[in-house]
């Protein structure tokens, strides 16, 4: 009997995007230019502290950078090298934690019995010579779970800074893309 206590984090996610959507529905107005705008600047001082706390520890609560990042360049437009520091910090942290740690929370039998194809293959690939380029490659892309290279890197007794450079490198261009995104939206709902 699986009793892994992250085996319904995905359920619970996906339940909490289904409640936030029906709740905009019945409620149109919350998602207004003008309601977001007063939302946003009436954040004040502490928002950017709080920001900071949260891409620090997204890691430890299972979640992708992707969201906190939009949400940075939204909340802050004005300070988008500010978001982009911050979120690559908060990428080399989520992966030193997983990196590290992986047994924490039990979250290394989790991505073994979700992952178990991906990480054979990698454990064969980390040892190679294009172990670095297959680590930036994987950061890069947004499709695939950068916890699984971390993790396999850990485990294989990879440096820690090859893979933070890695992360580093792979994550510099989505990163770059998502938060200008974020801030044009920032931007455009405060005009």
């Amino acid at each position: 009997m699986n009793r892994h206590p992250l085996r319904h984090i995905n359920t619970f996610w996906l339940a909490l995007v289904a409640v936030v959507l029906v709740t905009l529905a019945l409620n149109p107005e919350w998602v207004s230019r003008e309601s977001i705008a007063d939302l946003l600047s009436g954040l004040g001082a502490g928002a950017l502290g709080v920001y900071i706390a949260m891409s620090l520890s997204r890691a430890v609560l299972l979640i992708p950078c992707t969201p906190f990042v939009l949400a940075g360049g939204i909340t802050f437009p004005e300070i988008p090298v500010a978001i982009l520091i911050i979120s690559l910090t908060g990428v080399v942290v989520g992966g030193y934690l997983v990196y590290s740690f992986p047994s924490l929370g039990d979250y290394d039998e989790y991505l073994e019995q979700k992952y178990p194809e991906k990480i054979a293959r990698l454990k064969v690939h980390m040892h190679g010579p294009w172990s670095f380029w297959i680590m930036v490659g994987w950061s890069f892309f947004p499709l695939v779970p950068t916890d699984v290279i971390c993790y396999v890197a850990g485990m294989t007794g990879l440096r820690y800074r090859k893979l933070a450079l890695a992360l580093l490198v792979g994550s510099i261009p989505l990163v770059t893309v998502y938060i200008f995104v974020g801030s044009e939206i920032g931007l455009w709902l405060r005009v």
